[in-house]
C-alpha cells in the first residue's frame, strides 16, 4: 500500500515539474525574465523534494520516476 502512495506522490511531482518547465519555456519565449526566474525556483524546489523522497522515504529497490 505504501508503494502506491509513493507512486502517486512521484506522479504529482512529475506533473508539477513538467508544468513549471512548460511555463518557464513560455516565459523565456516571451522574454519575461521575472516569470522565468520564478519557474526556475519552482523547478529547484520540486527537484529538491524529489531528491529528499528518494534518499529518505523511497524503497531502495524501486525507482518511481
Amino acid at each position: 500500500m505504501a508503494n502506491e502512495y509513493l507512486i502517486e506522490i512521484h506522479n504529482y511531482i512529475s506533473e508539477k515539474i513538467i508544468g513549471a518547465q512548460n511555463r518557464k519555456d513560455v516565459a523565456k519565449a516571451n522574454n519575461e525574465l521575472e516569470s522565468q526566474r520564478f519557474y526556475e525556483g519552482q523547478l529547484i524546489e520540486w527537484h529538491y523534494l524529489r531528491t529528499y523522497l528518494t534518499e529518505t522515504v523511497d524503497l531502495k529497490t524501486q525507482k518511481y520516476f
